[in-house]
């Protein structure tokens, strides 16, 4: 039956042109030949190059969609894609999905949200954007690296040693604006010393958490094109009741509103509850242990573009108190 095989781990690799990724995959595989690994290769073009630049996985583990783009893909196509790819390859213990530079990452993401039969057999531990530190505020300016670091967990900012202490210290300030929850990391030639595949999951989440945990009443950030809002609430909440709520919210809201991260303390649960949501579709995930004595504080972090963050924030707090909106 399904429900008995072990689930492929899956790490999305995204980022800029130029950026690494390729060169930080090399490095990944040469840093787990313990783990068998599978990659999917995507790349534009007749011919795809990036499988000859792949050392140290065995070709037949190595998958290229080339002639497109996969977050262009009809999610149907791109599901049984990979269900095809994890009949084929037998127990893997991680896929590595490396998109293009110009990819829509809500798209690759949001088939591991929202796919049944995807979810019976993956389990997406989270997204890497590189960045590329010499060339990224130029590229900044463009919509598709700017949804790579709103969407991805982990900003690596690659080829550091090109720029000097003040214009990376900036350069930080600059990714944070787009994903404040988001960890960023350093590295030169795509090499991070002492990065994990099989710890990634619980960094990320770590790192979710000890973000949103921190006491923030309000908070509010907006540029020319996105916007982002912190809300925070005391209290245990009814979390059957907010799934209810958030659901529905996140799929009629996709437009505008791109990623949703929360922490959450539900009522009659020893666990806080991590909730995601890309692409209108929502995840759910156990947390840490809430602490004897410690106080159930929620907080939801909104990103996306003309939020109207007084209108959801009164929809969410009527709802939960059990009143029409």
């Amino acid at each position: 039956m399904l429900s008995e095989i072990k689930k492929i781990r899956v790490i999305l690799v995204t980022g800029f042109l130029g950026a690494g990724k390729t060169t930080f995959i090399n490095e990944l595989i040469k840093k787990h030949q313990h783990l068998k690994l599978a990659l999917v290769e995507n790349e534009f073009g007749e011919k795809s190059i990036d499988q000859d630049l792949i050392v140290g996985m065995r070709a037949d583990n190595i998958f290229d969609l080339s002639n497109g783009c996969i977050c262009c893909t009809i999610s149907n196509e791109f599901s049984l894609t990979l269900l095809d790819l994890a009949d084929k390859a037998g127990e893997l213990d991680f896929l590595l999905i490396e998109t293009t530079g110009i990819a829509d990452l809500a798209n690759v993401i949001k088939p591991f949200f929202d796919d049944d039969d995807l979810k019976e057999r993956f389990q997406l531990d989270g997204s890497i954007c590189l960045v590329d530190a010499q060339n990224a505020t130029r590229q900044l300016t463009a919509t598709e690296q700017q949804m790579q670091l709103i969407l991805s967990d982990l900003l690596l900012v690659n080829k550091v040693d090109e720029i000097d202490a003040k214009s990376l210290s900036i350069l930080e300030r600059q990714l944070l604006a787009f994903n404040g929850s988001a960890l960023i990391r350093q590295a030169n030639y795509g090499v991070l010393a002492d990065f994990s595949l099989e710890k990634f999951s619980e960094a990320v989440q770590g790192q979710i958490e000890q973000k949103l945990a921190r006491p923030v009443m309000f908070r509010m950030v907006e540029s020319k094109k996105y916007s982002t809002f912190t809300h925070q609430f005391d209290g245990f909440i009814n979390l059957d009741r907010f799934k209810y709520w958030f659901n529905y919210y996140a799929a009629i809201n996709q437009r505008e509103i791109y990623r949703i991260k929360g922490l959450l303390c539900a009522q009659n649960s020893p666990f806080k509850t991590i909730v995601q949501s890309v692409g209108g579709a929502v995840s759910y995930a156990e947390g840490s242990f809430l602490e004897p004595g410690e106080e159930p504080v929620n907080t939801l972090v909104f990103i996306g573009s003309d939020i109207d963050h007084e209108r959801v924030v009164h929809e969410l707090m009527h709802y939960l108190d059990g009143k029409e909106v």
